[in-house]
C-alpha cells in the first residue's frame, strides 16, 4: 500500500509538473500546439487583451469547406494592466481595415472571439500603448 501511494503520488507531481510546463512553453507562442495545449489546459485561465489593427496581415489560407480566402494576424495585444502579450487571430472572409481597435477573449493562445471596440470602450493603460 505504500508503494502505490508513492507512486500515485509521483504520478501526480509529474501530471502537474508537465501542465505548468506546457503553459510557460505556449506562452507568446503563436503556434498551432500552442492554441491546442492551452486549450485544453485547466490551469490557462480565460482574459481580456486589446489590440489596434494592421494593414498588414502574417498569412493567407483558405477556408476548407467555402474556399472563401481567411487573414491571420499575429500581433502585439495588452491586458487591462498593460501587460505585452503576442496572440494570432484569424479573419474570416475580409482583410481587417487598419487602425481600428480591437477586443479578444482569448485562453492562453486560443482566441475565443474578438470585437472592433471604440477608442473610449479601451482600459486607460493600454491607450497610451496602442
Amino acid at each position: 500500500m505504500k508503494h502505490f501511494c508513492k507512486t500515485f503520488l509521483m504520478l501526480i507531481a509529474i501530471v502537474v509538473i508537465s501542465i505548468i510546463g506546457l503553459r510557460i512553453f505556449t506562452y507568446n507562442n503563436t503556434s498551432t500546439a500552442a492554441t491546442m495545449i492551452d486549450y485544453f489546459n485547466p490551469f490557462v485561465k480565460t482574459a481580456t487583451l486589446y489590440t489596434k489593427t494592421t494593414e498588414k496581415y502574417n498569412y493567407t489560407y483558405p477556408d476548407a469547406v467555402t474556399k472563401i480566402e481567411n487573414f491571420a494576424y499575429v500581433q502585439t495585444c495588452y491586458t487591462n494592466k498593460g501587460e505585452k502579450r503576442k496572440v494570432e487571430y484569424i479573419s474570416f472572409g475580409k482583410k481587417l481595415t487598419p487602425d481600428k481597435f480591437l477586443k479578444l477573449t482569448v485562453k492562453g493562445q486560443n482566441v475565443i472571439f474578438w470585437e472592433e471596440i471604440d477608442k473610449q470602450a479601451l482600459p486607460e493603460k493600454v491607450m497610451s500603448l496602442l
